[in-house]
């Protein structure tokens, strides 16, 4: 590829070779690949340098040059010396913004494959996961439909599964995957949108046909500080819709309506409760799934729980909006996603459920769906066992601790990926929420806290171990070390059985 195919669309504010010492315009420079990790840098690289909030690229662009570098894209035109550029021979490219660069560049280096797929981008606190497997088996019930899958969890193409590294990679791997689901037969992409992404540009001129949004709850209040930044960073995902796609949106939702301002996209809205374009009418939640009307055409779901109805209605909507039928039948088929309320039935007759609920709202809409399917007048005991994660927001901790003793019989805090932070500190700001500590335990082993929570629990008794879901994996400082909260319950029913 050369250098000018790789610049397409970039807003370029300066560009320039130094040849014998004389500076020149270039744009046939032959490039072999596209690199934003300098170690990973080969010869006659294009190297684009990232401000990140931990390390920025403009200081290692020296280190690029040493690994054969071809050309270094930057917006720090001072960030390398011209001298050095010269000797070496590399073309500088300076942009006012390189994360909007890197996402035009990785795009033309990939050959543009999403302007040849059907790409939905899923955004919002909660819901983001399951929504997205549930939009892949409503697309795929349709016979001309292959659907990759880009999340949090995994990626999906075709029979093949990969662990995810980011709910939405970064733009370089982002469109290598769309170039891969391409030439593998896919027709559709549904991926989450993060609102760290969004932020970072991951997904800038990805050519989405349709964008969903799940709700706006506190989160990632450490990275984007106020709620309204945290807002702004998920509307952006709408104001960049093209007037061809379509904007699916809760109508329940506080920011539903709100987070479309400015978008050119037809909007369509869904719910339960307000006026929407897909609205769901004579709602039931049993512990087997829920059932609901919508339009006159009776559903049933396998789906657990109203916040999953609104999921439901999220993907249905949208899938429905590309102008592809949903059958009861592919609704009674559906599968959650790994890790989202996923129910284990011991033989001594109690329930776990492991869920990745890891804020408020999604903790509280956990225990309000346990609540909803059990019996009224209960004598059950729901036993709940959680923490939160180091080196992220800190105010969401005692308001977690507060939901947790207020919805719960028995709680057990616990570690969660406390990272570099002290497990002891973490608990304590959970505790701080929490006035009566009287059925309260503080257990900063995981595993421990778990085995603690399952000795307790008896017939007809709900345990409810929340946060990781799907993670098999717990961070402890800087090392990841294997972990899994459902392996840790289904050995747990093992032993005992």
């Amino acid at each position: 590829m050369t250098l000018s195919e790789a610049l397409q669309g970039v807003s370029v504010v300066k560009m320039f070779q130094t040849m014998y010492g004389k500076m020149v315009v270039t744009h046939d420079v032959k490039i072999s690949g596209v690199q934003y990790d300098s170690r990973r840098v080969q010869r006659e690289n294009l190297f684009v340098a990232l401000r990140g909030s931990g390390s920025d690229g403009h200081d290692y662009l020296q280190a690029a040059i040493a690994a054969g570098a071809k050309v270094l894209v930057m917006e720090d035109d001072a960030a390398v010396p011209d001298p050095l550029c010269m000797h070496h021979g590399v073309v500088k490219v300076v942009v006012s913004d390189s994360r909007r660069a890197l996402a035009r560049i990785a795009a033309n280096y990939h050959g543009r494959p999403a302007d040849s797929l059907t790409v939905i981008g899923v955004t919002g606190t909660n819901g983001k996961t399951t929504t997205t497997y549930l939009l892949k088996q409503m697309l795929e019930a349709a016979p001309e439909v292959r659907a990759g899958l880009i999340g949090t969890v995994e990626v999906v193409i075709g029979d093949e599964r990969r662990p995810a590294t980011h709910t939405t990679p970064e733009s370089l791997e982002l469109h290598g995957l769309f170039a891969e689901m391409k030439r593998k037969g896919c027709t559709h992409v549904v991926m989450e949108v993060s609102s760290h992404a969004l932020h970072q540009r991951r997904v800038y001129g990805v050519p989405f046909a349709a964008a969903v949004f799940t709700n706006l709850t506190q989160d990632h209040l450490d990275y984007h500080r106020t709620m309204e930044e945290y807002f702004e960073a998920k509307r952006s995902l709408f104001t960049s819709l093209a007037p061809s796609a379509v904007a699916v949106t809760n109508a329940d939702s506080p920011d539903g309506l709100r987070i479309t301002g400015g978008c050119a996209a037809p909007v369509r809205t869904y719910g339960v409760d307000s006026a929407a374009d897909v609205k769901a009418e004579n709602v039931s939640i049993a512990v087997s799934g829920s059932s609901l009307r919508i339009g006159g055409t009776d559903i049933r779901t396998p789906l657990v729980g109203r916040f999953n109805i609104y999921n439901f209605l999220g993907a249905y909507a949208a899938v429905t909006a590309l102008g592809i039928p949903v059958s009861p039948g592919t609704c009674a088929r559906l599968e959650p996603a790994p890790g989202r309320f996923q129910q284990f039935h011991a033989p001594a007759g109690w329930t776990a459920i492991v869920d990745y609920a890891h804020t408020p709202d999604a903790l509280e809409n956990c225990l309000q769906t346990v609540h909803d399917v059990l019996p009224a007048q209960r004598t059950n005991r729901i036993i709940t066992v959680f923490g939160a994660g180091g080196d992220r927001d800190r105010t969401k901790r005692p308001v977690m601790g507060r939901i947790a003793a207020a919805m719960s019989d028995i709680v057990v805090v616990t570690s969660d990926n406390p990272r570099t932070e002290d497990p002891a500190a973490i608990i304590g700001d959970i505790l701080g929420g929490i006035a009566d500590r009287t059925a309260v335990t503080a257990e900063p082993d995981r595993a421990t806290a778990i085995r603690t929570a399952l000795a307790q629990a008896r017939s007809g008794d709900v345990v409810l171990i929340a946060g990781k879901g799907h993670e098999d994996y717990q961070v402890l400082g800087t090392q990841k070390v294997h972990f899994s909260d459902r392996e840790q319950v289904m050995t747990y029913i093992s032993a005992q059985a």
